[in-house]
């Protein structure tokens, strides 16, 4: 069985002057499983294969020859203890890249659509040995759901102005970072698009979030305030689970349009119109705050490391990261 050569990667990387982090970020992988892919390590599952070779804009079969060995991993589940309970969550090919841990090792599960929550969970198991971190994306009402069930032991959500309600005096909340919420259209605006009037009058296609997004919630406001009768929009009930999937596929011409994060622009080097201002925030429970899991996400989110990841994205506004939140 051929295996792959990573020197195929590296220099389509080069190529294109991307490093390592910037690559994993527009996949939507880790650093790690890029580092691992490119010295030999690892082989790359079908689907961290697709991702990379779609954020490269080239095919598989070019960046990994005709004749590579994809692993076609079976299904896998990782386990955490919250709360005193066993809690299992099915592993997703981003997880795949994550090198094996040892079984002693507790893992600890974050929820959240935000990229800052996928930098926080790397971050905290960078800086500790003692424990694997691992983010699940999912959109706000999921993560707020799950964290509520007791299947996840912290969860990233966006607050804006309108849905700053509290989450009840048993769950504690930190700030990430403050940053913007708006349209993700193509780089340079192709299509010269200013709004929800001029993506229905374009007939540009959509990259839609499920109900429960933040950013689906934001771009219904904006159909109803423009009078537009969602169906009308081509894409609209096309639904992506996380932000990086809606902002992949504007950059990949998959569509003309969506609405997301300033952060999800950087990333995928596309044209951001900004719509209004939101809090990225870290949501847990409050009884939990001194356990060690806990305890290495509040470090992770105030180290300096971490803070240099968000401002590499130029998409955040750290000037209260790490704060509790009344």
């Amino acid at each position: 069985m051929a295996t792959i050569d990573g020197s195929r990667l590296e220099a389509s990387r080069h190529a294109r002057s991307l490093s390592q982090r910037a690559l994993a970020a527009a996949a939507g992988v880790t650093r790690q499983a890029v580092g691992a892919i490119e010295s030999g390590r690892m082989q790359p599952s079908v689907g961290i294969a697709l991702r990379l070779a779609r954020a490269l804009g080239t095919t598989v079969e070019e960046l990994f020859a005709p004749d590579s060995s994809l692993v076609t991993s079976p299904s896998r589940s990782a386990t955490a203890m919250i709360g005193g309970r066993s809690v299992s969550r099915a592993l997703e090919d981003d997880h795949l890249a994550i090198e094996p841990a040892d079984s002693a090792v507790p893992t600890v599960f974050v929820g959240g659509c935000d990229p800052s929550a996928g930098l926080l969970s790397r971050e905290a198991t960078v800086r500790s040995r003692d424990l694997r971190v691992l983010w699940f994306p999912m959109t706000n009402r999921a993560a707020l759901d799950a964290l509520g069930r007791g299947e996840l032991h912290a969860a990233v959500i966006h607050e804006s102005g309108a849905s700053k309600a509290g989450h009840g005096n048993d769950i504690a909340r930190f700030e990430i970072a403050s940053t913007e919420a708006g349209w993700l259209v193509g780089n340079g605006n192709p299509l010269a698009l200013r709004g929800a009037a001029d993506v229905l009058r374009k007939k540009a296609r959509l990259a839609n979030r499920p109900a429960g997004a933040g950013a689906r919630r934001l771009l219904d406001e904006q159909l109803r305030r423009a009078e537009i009768d969602p169906q009308r929009l081509p894409g609209y009930d096309r639904e992506l689970r996380g932000q990086l999937d809606a902002g992949r596929a504007v950059a990949q011409g998959f569509a003309d349009a969506a609405v997301g994060m300033a952060s999800v622009a950087r990333i995928c080097n596309l044209d951001f119109l900004s719509l209004r201002g939101e809090r990225c925030v870290l949501l847990v429970p409050r009884a939990d705050l001194r356990t060690p899991e806990i305890r290495a996400l509040l470090d992770a989110l105030r180290s300096t490391s971490y803070r240099r990841d968000l401002e590499a994205l130029r998409a955040y506004d750290l000037a209260r990261t790490g704060e509790p939140l009344a």
